[in-house]
């Protein structure tokens, strides 16, 4: 025991603890004390080469006091390749345990209480002793490493009969359930470290899952910092304090821009809660090496607010571009050399009139969705004339009457709005009045922006089921930003954009695509294998929403027109015999494969495409993809496995586990630098 009384921690450890703003009553409570390599060994089990000696943390029930085992920052760890190894070691297989700091049982038990989360042991310390000194009521809770909230919770059998590792959540981490709000603060290295990147996206999934409210801290970079106990003790509480403070900037930033948008606008809610995620990815598109969803402004009739939700845009977003036309050089060059934010009104009539601008804004819009796709033209004069590539990757929101060409509606987020309902009228919009309040929250959404785009960077958000590719590459910004401002936003986000991808599938399919849905439930309906093409163009033109019935010039389409169109899909007529008849038509096997590969909604077996599902086909005599929304099925949430009852505490509920990520995990154990034991 030290002059101190706090075990046999040297001058050297207790000064360490003093700059990081731990003091010397929390180590004695906590039970952090020095350990030489036989201690360690025969003590906390800990086992492998090299010397074990070090400092030991503790692991202790805070509800009962007894210590479930302990994990040790040794002194000589080994250098391999220029970085420290096995920097902390624990017994193997003894990591079925989260690390909670003294007298936390009573704070552990109130769900009001917020959690931290943090990677080290010292940095729970660091913490609770920075709650203590700012009166802060908050429970950091350390994992021992990135992936330390997993571990080996039992033993399974496998395909083959045999008894594997069951991996998964460790049941300490069921404290984080129930709407409890939870931050994730994990070391600075989250930035550049792909692996650590992965499991605070695995760690955010498992909390959301089990019902808990995240929050996603990101410390601010700097020399010398790593976790938060570096922080502190670089920066002060002050500085902490701040980092904590920022957690729900996003939140209040975006629930600020739905507020203002919605006073000039008549929106859905899906759509309201779209908009102001882009709105703030305009003011960091350039960090994005993807691609930037093009926001599609359409209605039926006019006077539906599709201008006037582009001079809102015009206010909020970063450097807006708002324009009806312009000549085809100028929009060319004006996008490379600016990178605004383009906001183009009455996109129907430019898109018809077939001139040079026509054609440019066509290959700005195919070829802008994303960077690295130039568009080319050609300069100079007379002889000197030769081609230059132009660079048009920016936001894009454009507004018109109808439907967008399909290579543009495919990359773009569809909002249809309506006209205004008499029970729900917008506030007049008065410019001069209303561009000084846009200022004030242009000024917010850059600055959240700019602190928050590191993290947007790294991310890897999780998608809602029943979207295309395409369609999660476009909504990637929009969700790593939702799940950044935590709160509400991150399932708001993902319900959003199901509803508003679900409602409009059928109208974004091209005409092929529609056309081969439409065959689909034609033949479900007369339960046939073969049909004649006289009654399948027959049966198209009796779909009144449809426009087989009108399909050139007011005739309905023809079976050489019904040939044509499906021989893209090489799907081509044949003789079959119907009775006594054998005209030519087409059998449903021929069709099986386009269905598989274009209407994958229910499988390839019964492809029900971008229309209904099939057991409403099989009850309707006329459904067809132009009748209505899709019925998209949201994603399922499995049951808070919190909600099971615990007579002591949430932590000690036994968790459902997560067995799919055993590989990564345990690749993972090896990598981390906290490493989980040592074999």
């Amino acid at each position: 025991m030290n002059s101190n009384g706090n075990g046999n921690l040297t001058a050297a450890d207790l000064a360490m603890f003093s700059r990081l703003g731990i003091p010397v009553e929390l180590l004695s409570q906590a039970h952090i004390e020095r350990v030489t390599d036989r201690d360690a060994r025969e003590k906390y089990g800990i086992k492998g080469a090299g010397d074990m000696g070090g400092i030991v943390f503790p692991y202790i029930n805070p509800a009962e006091g007894r210590r479930w085992t302990g994990r040790v920052r040794r002194d000589n760890p080994e250098l391999e390749a220029g970085k420290l190894k096995n920097k902390y070691v624990s017994a193997y297989g003894d990591r079925r345990h989260l690390f909670f700091p003294p007298e936390s049982a009573e704070l552990l038990t109130d769900i009001t209480v917020p959690l931290v989360l943090v990677e080290a042991e010292k940095s729970a310390l660091a913490l609770t002793a920075w709650a203590e000194r700012t009166g802060r009521r908050i429970l950091p809770v350390g994992m021992g490493g990135c992936w330390g909230w997993r571990g080996r919770i039992g033993k399974v059998e496998n395909s083959n009969g045999e008894r594997v590792d069951e991996v998964g959540a460790l049941q300490d981490l069921l404290c984080a359930s129930n709407g409890r709000k939870t931050y994730v603060l994990l070391d600075g290295n989250v930035r550049s470290n792909p692996k650590v990147q992965q499991a605070r996206g695995a760690l955010v999934g498992q909390l959301r899952k089990q019902g808990a409210d995240v929050w996603v801290l990101d410390l601010p970079a700097g020399d010398g910092i790593n976790g938060p106990d570096d922080y502190i003790g670089v920066h002060g509480d002050e500085a902490m304090a701040e980092v904590t403070a920022s957690a729900e900037a996003g939140a209040a930033t975006l629930s600020e821009i739905e507020g203002f948008v919605r006073r000039f606008v008549s929106l859905s809610d899906a759509q309201a809660t779209v908009v102001p995620l882009w709105i703030v990815h305009t003011h960091s598109f350039g960090i994005w090496d993807g691609h930037t969803p093009y926001l599609s402004i359409t209605s039926a009739e006019k006077q539906s607010g599709k201008t006037r939700l582009l001079e809102i845009l015009e206010l909020t977003v970063r450097r807006p571009w708002l324009t009806g036309r312009a000549t085809a050089a100028a929009l060319v060059r004006k996008i490379h050399r600016e990178k605004p934010t383009l906001l183009l009104d009455e996109m129907d009539c430019a898109l018809k009139t077939g001139d040079e601008y026509s054609a440019a804004l066509t290959g700005v819009l195919n070829n802008g969705y994303r960077p690295g796709m130039p568009y080319t033209m050609c300069v100079g004069q007379g002889a000197s004339i030769t081609e230059k590539n132009f660079n048009v990757f920016c936001p894009k929101a454009l507004a018109g009457i109808g439907q967008l060409p399909d290579t543009v509606a495919d990359r773009s987020i569809p909002l249809r709005l309506k006209r205004q309902s008499k029970d729900h009228r917008a506030e007049k919009f008065h410019r001069r009045d209303v561009a000084p309040q846009a200022s004030e929250l242009r000024g917010k959404i850059a600055e959240w922006s700019e602190k928050a785009q590191s993290s947007w960077l790294v991310a890897r958000p999780e998608f809602p089921h029943g979207l295309s590719d395409r369609r999660e590459d476009v909504i990637e910004p929009l969700l790593a930003i939702a799940d950044s401002a935590g709160g509400s936003w991150p399932a708001r986000a993902r319900e959003a954009l199901v509803e508003i991808f679900g409602g409009v599938a059928a109208e974004d399919q091209s005409i092929r695509v529609k056309l081969l849905a439409d065959i689909y439930v034609i033949f479900e309906e007369l339960g046939a294998e073969k049909i004649s093409s006289s009654e399948l163009v027959a049966k198209l033109a009796e779909i009144e929403t449809s426009q087989w019935a009108e399909w050139s010039h007011g005739k309905p389409m023809s079976p050489v027109q019904l040939a044509r169109q499906l021989k893209n899909f090489h799907i081509f007529p044949r003789t079959i015999r119907v009775g006594d008849a054998t005209p030519k038509g087409y059998e449903r096997d021929s069709f099986s494969e386009a269905w598989r590969d274009y209407l994958p909604q229910n499988g390839a077996s019964a492809p029900a495409g971008a229309s209904i599902p099939v057991s409403e086909a099989q009850h309707s005599p006329q459904c067809s993809i132009h009748a209505g929304p899709t019925q998209f099925s949201k994603t399922q949430q499995e049951p808070s496995v919190a909600d099971q009852k615990s007579e002591s505490s949430p932590m000690f509920t036994r968790v459902v586990a997560d067995v799919a990520d055993q590989k990564a995990y345990k690749g993972q154990e090896q990598e981390e630098e906290h490493t989980k034991g040592v074999i």
